[in-house]
């Protein structure tokens, strides 16, 4: 009987209509243990031809595997998770959108059940997208807080990654690492960080020595209890509250004569429209950083 129910809810997520599948998420958590195999099965699956599913703008059923599997913090996940977002730049975005910078943080500490390896190498690996690796060091971060993993270590590494051959010369790569040094109370790493400021690896426009003297103000405890705050906004216990809201979601149930046409066309406009707007967003920040070059 479970197995006709886990075909019929991986059936409803495949197809993007605009209405979110509540009914059949309540189904996957109390399944969880017979769906997970297959959730992840569907990872594997992208992962084998992502560029074929990238270009499929109503194919849905990763984006439902994805962040159940990081709602279930299902460790087996983690690599197929980890390969997707070290994919060429513009792979992740096309396939997961936002997901890279606002979900993919919490969802690969949720799954490394305390490793570091596979975020570290996502963190080094120079061809993936800056921002999935931003959102690499942001699951690191984290784990310092949430006790996995030493801080000493963590800032230790961070510190060793501002040498300018991490990335290209225009990428936010060490800005985005420099925001999360300061997270984590950056006292030991300043001088560091002030040479890269120098250097002109860290952008101004993402964040200032201003940042770093505000949180210098406080302690380390204090620090570490913001991440632990942030942790708990983006880990809601009700999958729902996480999911439902998506403004993608909020279109009408689609009649029972079939999706409603006009629905699905704005849809596939609105997913559109959000990836150029990504796209147009990353490349002005590139241009005003080379600017600051000058």
């Amino acid at each position: 009987m479970s197995n006709s129910r886990i075909t019929e809810i991986l059936k409803a997520f495949e197809v993007f209509d605009g209405v979110y599948k509540r009914a059949e998420v309540d189904t996957a958590l109390e399944l969880q243990e017979e769906i997970t195999p297959h959730l992840i099965g569907v990872l594997e699956e992208v992962l084998s031809d992502p560029t074929s599913y990238a270009a499929d703008q109503d194919y849905y059923s990763h984006i439902y595997a994805l962040v159940l599997l990081g709602h279930f913090k299902e460790q087996r996940a983690h690599r197929a998770i980890v390969e997707l977002f070290s994919l060429p730049p513009d792979i992740p975005y096309q396939l997961f959108g936002d997901l890279v910078t606002e979900t993919l943080p919490i969802i690969l500490f949720r799954t490394g059940d305390g490793s570091m390896d596979m975020i570290r190498s996502l963190i080094l690996n120079r061809d993936a997208d800056e921002y999935c690796r931003g959102s690499a060091i942001r699951a690191m971060v984290f784990a310092v807080a949430d006790g996995m993993t030493p801080r000493e270590e963590v800032l230790a590494l961070f510190g060793s990654l501002f040498t300018g051959n991490e990335a290209a010369p225009d990428s936010e790569f060490w800005s985005l690492l420099a925001n999360s040094v300061c997270d984590l109370y950056p006292d030991e790493l300043m001088e560091v960080i002030k040479e890269a400021f120098r250097e002109g690896l860290i952008s101004s426009w993402f964040i200032g020595i201003p940042s770093f003297e505000r949180t210098l103000e406080g302690n380390k405890e204090q620090a570490l209890e913001r991440v632990r705050a942030e942790i708990r906004r983006r880990s809601p216990e009700n999958v729902h509250d996480y999911m439902s809201w998506w403004a993608c979601f909020k279109a009408q149930e689609p009649s029972s004569s079939g999706t409603n046409s006009s629905i699905k066309k704005a849809v596939r406009k609105s997913k559109s429209s959000r990836k150029a707007r990504t796209r147009k967003q990353r490349k002005r920040k590139r241009a005003l950083r080379k600017k600051g070059r000058r």
